[in-house]
């Protein structure tokens, strides 16, 4: 078994971390990360979302109803909490409320405290279901409507973005608003197509050497235990 990085999770033969570009923004992100995102999804882009933004960090669990962490981080008065999932109420860049408020003037002094469910789709709902806490939280998602860049790896539905590139849109449609200062976001797009393209090229050279699509076996495994799981 080769040995393994413990900061982005990845061989050593194929780390990332030094590819990885770090950034600061005037938002703070807490990745609340399935343990099978956490600890055996290669491809998964949390971890390297959260290596690239300084001001962020990885709660790993299923049920965050009680967890002591994210208990402190809502009880900070100088966070302005938000919940980045689609919802038809949810805030975007450039909306107003009910009040006619716009988010930059909602949040006033307070910083942005966006939680991105790091996991399958399948298991973020989950999360939510089982997390009243974060699930109650107002909303905050894009204006704009993205094509994923994932081209190894199937969405659910074609708006379906991966969590890294969640946050880089974010930031730009937040930044373009001016409800946060500039930033360069250009470092998250950069780690993620590295990691597309080093995936890409892997399996091209699986298929030279006869090897299967390790990727689409377990997409295939992983489709046949939830089916059985509705059954």
């Amino acid at each position: 078994m080769s040995e393994k990085c413990w900061s982005c999770f990845r061989p050593l033969s194929s780390c990332y971390c030094k590819y990885i570009e770090k950034i600061t923004t005037d938002v703070h992100f807490v990745f609340l990360m399935h343990p099978k995102e956490a600890y055996h999804q290669k491809t998964g882009t949390g971890r390297l979302a959260h290596l690239t933004l300084t001001n962020s960090e990885i709660i790993i669990g299923i049920d965050f109803t009680d967890n002591t962490r994210i208990k402190e981080l809502l009880s900070m008065p100088d966070y302005f909490p938000l919940l980045l999932y689609p919802d038809k109420n949810a805030w975007t860049a450039n909306s107003t409320n009910e009040e006619s408020l716009t988010l930059k003037q909602k949040i006033g002094n307070r910083k942005l405290l966006v939680f991105v469910v790091d996991s399958t789709w399948f298991f973020a709902k989950k999360i939510l279901r089982l997390s009243p806490n974060i699930y109650n939280l107002p909303k905050i998602s894009f204006e704009g409507r993205y094509l994923s860049q994932f081209e190894f790896k199937t969405q659910p539905s074609p708006e379906c973005v991966s969590t890294i590139e969640s946050c880089y849109y974010l930031l730009n449609e937040l930044s373009a608003a001016n409800v946060i200062g500039a930033v360069n976001t250009a470092p998250l797009m950069n780690i993620f197509k590295r990691m597309v393209t080093f995936q890409i090229e892997s399996q091209k050279q699986r298929e030279i050497n006869g090897e299967p699509d390790r990727y689409a076996e377990s997409c295939r495994l992983r489709a046949k235990k939830q089916r059985h799981k509705c059954e």
